[in-house]
């Protein structure tokens, strides 16, 4: 073989790994970004896992093709503890200088939520207590709970029984009561819209900086599995710092 040849084949192929090897250290760098800042945007995490693709940069500024981000034990406000949460995000604009997340085109989430974090959140509101959540697949979720109608406090022998249907209200996941009962009896319309006033929102991710719209809810035994979209600008992100 022509060694002029082998030499040229040797420098592309080098060539090649040190921008594969360049290209991976820059996307690194920006994931260490993304994961400092998803506390702000998503919520404080147990854990978070990155994963940018196709990094540009362009002075302080860097635009990533793709980010997705993995994360456990996400607490968010107005909401129980997302057991997983799992966020993918096109065209995301970051300000390297300042370790900032400016703005991205659009994200799309796939959250896990279990019934024991749904009684624990249910459980801290005013008016609840002793909160036991069960699931009935594919959209009905059952609440036993003491609680207060129109200031008088139920005896705690008197739980109450309230079965109804999960459903999807802007960034919200809501639930319709469609049967509440009294220490096994059935009860007339005021206590119902009581109880599903102290029960609502069960989850809430419409709020800022990264607000989003519940697009699907799905029921299993073990948890509540929800589908959400959204997209965010840099006026947003920079009000929630």
């Amino acid at each position: 073989m022509n060694p002029l040849a082998l030499l040229s084949g040797a420098g592309i192929l080098c060539g090649a790994l040190w921008l594969g090897g360049c290209a991976s250290m820059v996307d690194s760098r920006f994931e260490q970004i993304i994961g400092a800042e998803l506390p702000r945007v998503v919520g404080p995490a147990a854990r978070y896992e990155v994963n940018v693709a196709g990094a540009r940069v362009n002075a302080e500024i860097a635009d990533l093709k793709q980010v997705r981000a993995l994360g456990e034990r996400v607490a968010r406000e107005r909401s129980p503890v997302l057991d997983r949460v799992e966020v993918t995000m096109a065209d995301v604009v970051v300000n390297r200088a300042e370790k900032r997340l400016l703005s991205l085109r659009a994200a799309d989430a796939n959250v896990r939520v279990l019934p024991s974090d749904i009684a624990a959140f249910l459980d801290a509101k005013p008016g609840l207590d002793n909160v036991t959540v069960a699931l009935q697949p594919p959209y009905e979720m059952t609440v036993e709970t003491q609680f207060a109608v129109a200031g008088f406090a139920l005896p705690r022998f008197a739980r109450s029984k309230v079965r109804g249907r999960l459903v999807v209200s802007g960034g919200t996941l809501i639930m319709e009561v469609a049967d509440l009962r009294i220490a096994g009896y059935p009860t007339g319309t005021i206590p119902a819209i009581v109880l599903e006033t102290l029960i609502n929102p069960i989850v809430d991710l419409s709020a800022l900086p990264a607000p989003s719209r519940v697009t699907s809810v799905q029921v299993t035994p073990d948890a509540v599995l929800l589908t959400a979209s959204g997209t965010q600008t840099s006026t947003a992100f920079e009000r929630a710092r």
